[in-house]
């Protein structure tokens, strides 16, 4: 993986988004200054949930090309070198830390603890941009308290350490120099290069404080920590702002990005705390390649581009409202497109001209586009063209699942070599997007010619299935491997429709194997895998599964960290060994789960309230959410025997889900419609609805 720093033009662009953001976050109300004031009060990190059995955090930025790791022992590690914190009290050093928190567990302000008798040391340590004009440096600021909270003074220390890590590293930066650089430290106004700066004196590559405390005495140690080397001058000059400015710019940035996208109101803290944490990731994981924005899987070991998880990323962040910055990753993955007109990212991973044209439609089939839907659609029209050159090869070849996608070893979930049935329905999804992508680009009659050549393809999918001898819809057309991307047929790719007996079977047979729905388990039972079943999970939404989608979502609220991130690949136990959270697809996997619970738009209907929980429905508003038919504001809310919703008019026709346990008492008034004991239809132009409830008999579904 190769990161080009964005030329001047392109940088000094990233870089006035950030000051103008910045700058309107300046602009703050005093109601806002109030309600900063009182997210700035005490907390203590360890009162926050950990579902893992290690504790990390992440210190990371849009567009910046390296990040600090916390590490469980409450140390940094930026990929390249290590600081090593080492706080002690009576020559015997501090425990570990046992959470690393995040402000309201979403917001990137990362605060641990570590005691030793009477004292207690505290961390706080926030990122930044970086010092030079330059798109991919970070600044972490750490300041640490140590406290005496016994009744008798005690002394207090911390070594802080520059450090090469002596074992293999859990990640490596992909820019580390070889043979590595001896880290020092800066504390003056030189040119020279270094790797942390305090104003206190260091000897080496060590720093070293020590104080006596008086009872309830404190004092304090300020450290700035670049991933990159930076001058001591320019670090010295950055060091002026103060280490609460610091926070208080990182909390007003990240305020301000949040508030581009939609407004989420549900009356359930955690629920939009997991969504806010959710959205920081998909933010954050994004990288420039010269001009362009592109998503990467994560901060840590996952810094390189995959169209598997960048798809999701898109559609993330397109449905929860940060509709240009999923646009700009989709400009993106127009450089992975191949002169034959495929899209690939990494060797063997054929689905991806699929997931590449669905994330375009995700992204320009909502919202005004302008003239950039012609790039998209030439890109779509490149990539059916090459799709029907292989299938016409295979119709000459004639042997049996000929026309559908070749073979390949994708070297990551299927763990085979064969003709994935995944391959197969992404790129039917693709075909479909490309024909959503020309009709919006007004090329008629070019969406004509894809939309038959996709039932010809269809045509040729289902025959598959009923000649492949599985009673539901395997891995492989061959048989072998792990389930995967088979369990995307009815949604997201939506080539076999929700209520097709073989998706219904497929569902059941692979929560049998996990033990239920939730997290699906991935080869040994004792493995979750974070969004393995988001998929499934929205199937059940649209099929009326309530309980089987709520288990999923339940699962993925319980499996974050500290900091609101999530893991990819864990243990039932919480030990996510090597594979560091936050991972990006299950960030997006999360936000898109909970806005298709209130809003579900892919479909020629729009669905509302599919998965509203109980505690929703104590009145709760989504606002700015962008759909098919464009923004979209709802609100609802059940008054006793009662459920109303309010939404902006469509032009199509809207199914209402009821609360949990209740079922309609009667026929609901015209000109609303009954679709089921739970669920109602609104025509399209409808703006209101309100129907009388009644519980649902014991042991209904």
């Amino acid at each position: 993986m190769t990161t080009v720093t964005g030329t001047p033009s392109t940088t000094a662009s990233w870089r006035a988004r950030g000051l103008a953001a910045l700058a309107l976050a300046l602009l703050a109300s005093a109601g806002c200054a109030h309600r900063e004031a009182a997210t700035t009060a005490a907390w203590d990190p360890d009162s926050i949930p950990d579902a893992y059995v290690r504790p990390g955090g992440a210190l990371m930025w849009p567009g910046a090309a390296r990040a600090w790791y916390v590490t469980p022992e409450g140390h940094l590690y930026n990929g390249d070198w290590e600081v090593r914190l080492t706080p002690a009290s009576g020559g015997v050093p501090a425990g570990p830390p046992r959470r690393i928190a995040a402000e309201e567990r979403w917001r990137p302000v990362l605060r641990w603890t570590r005691t030793r008798g009477s004292v207690h040391f505290g961390f706080e340590a926030v990122a930044l941009p970086g010092v030079a004009p330059r798109d991919t440096g970070l600044v972490a600021s750490l300041e640490i308290v140590a406290q005496n909270r016994g009744p008798a003074a005690a002394d207090a220390e911390v070594d802080v350490a520059l450090a090469i890590p002596d074992a293999v590293p859990l990640f490596a930066a992909f820019d580390a120099p070889e043979p590595p650089e001896v880290p020092r430290w800066g504390g003056s106004g030189g040119l020279a290069p270094v790797q942390a700066w305090c104003r206190n004196p260091s000897q080496g590559a060590k720093l070293h404080a020590q104080w006596t405390l008086a009872p309830g005495a404190s004092e304090r140690l300020r450290i700035v920590l670049p991933v990159y080397p930076e001058p001591e001058r320019a670090l010295a000059a950055w060091a002026r702002t103060s280490h609460a400015e610091c926070v208080a710019r990182a909390r007003r940035y990240w305020n301000a990005a949040l508030a581009e996208g939609a407004s989420f109101e549900l009356g359930d803290p955690e629920v939009e705390r997991a969504l806010r944490a959710a959205v920081v990731v998909l933010l954050a994981c994004r990288e420039r390649r010269g001009a362009e924005w592109v998503p990467i899987g994560g901060p840590f070991q996952y810094r390189d581009v995959w169209l598997r998880d960048g798809a999701r990323v898109i559609q993330a962040l397109t449905v929860t409202g940060h509709v240009r910055d999923a646009r700009a990753l989709a400009s993106g993955l127009l450089g992975l497109q191949w002169p034959q007109g495929a899209f690939l990212s990494q060797r063997g991973q054929l689905d991806g001209t699929g997931q590449a044209l669905w994330a375009f439609e995700q992204a320009f089939a909502r919202g005004s586009a302008g003239d950039a839907r012609a790039r998209f659609a030439d890109a779509a029209e490149r990539a059916w063209r090459w799709s029907e050159w292989m299938r016409g090869m295979g119709r000459e070849a004639g042997w049996r699942f000929a026309t559908l996608m070749p073979y390949a070893e994708p070297r990551d979930n299927e763990l085979t070599r064969a003709q994935l049935v995944g391959n197969d329905a992404w790129m039917l999804a693709g075909y479909r997007a490309a024909e959503t992508l020309l009709r919006l680009a007004g090329r008629g009659a070019l969406a004509d010619s894809v939309a038959a050549s996709r039932a010809a393809y269809l045509a040729d999918f289902r025959a598959a299935l009923d000649g492949c001898g599985s009673p539901d819809v395997p891995p492989s057309w061959q048989g072998v491997g792990r389930d995967w991307g088979n369990l995307t047929v009815a949604y997201p790719c939506r080539v076999l429709t929700p209520g097709d007996p073989r998706v219904v079977a497929l569902a059941r047979r692979v929560w049998r194997t996990s033990g239920g729905a939730g997290l699906l388990s991935y080869g040994a039972r004792d493995s979750l895998q974070y969004y393995y079943g988001a998929d499934l999970a929205s199937w059940a939404l649209v099929q009326g599964l309530r309980g089987e989608a709520d288990s999923v979502l339940d699962a993925m609220l319980h499996w974050r960290t500290a900091s609101g991130g999530a893991g990819e690949l864990f243990s039932r136990a919480g030990d996510y060994g090597s594979n560091l959270p936050p991972h990006a697809t299950s960030a997006a996997a999360l936000a898109t789960l909970l806005r298709q619970c209130l809003i579900f738009d892919d479909a020629d209907t729009l669905m509302l309230t599919l998965g509203a929980r109980s505690q929703w429905w104590r009145g709760a508003r989504v606002r700015g959410a962008p759909t098919r038919w464009g923004s979209l504001d709802v609100a609802f809310r059940r008054a006793g025997d009662h459920a109303e919703w309010s939404w902006t008019a469509v032009p199509v026709w809207t199914l209402l889900a009821l609360p949990p346990g209740t079922r309609l008492a009667h026929d609901p008034p015209p000109p609303l419609v009954r679709a089921s004991d739970t669920r109602l239809l609104a025509p399209p132009g409808t703006r209101a609805a309100r129907v009388e409830l009644e519980p649902e008999p014991r042991g209904a579904s």
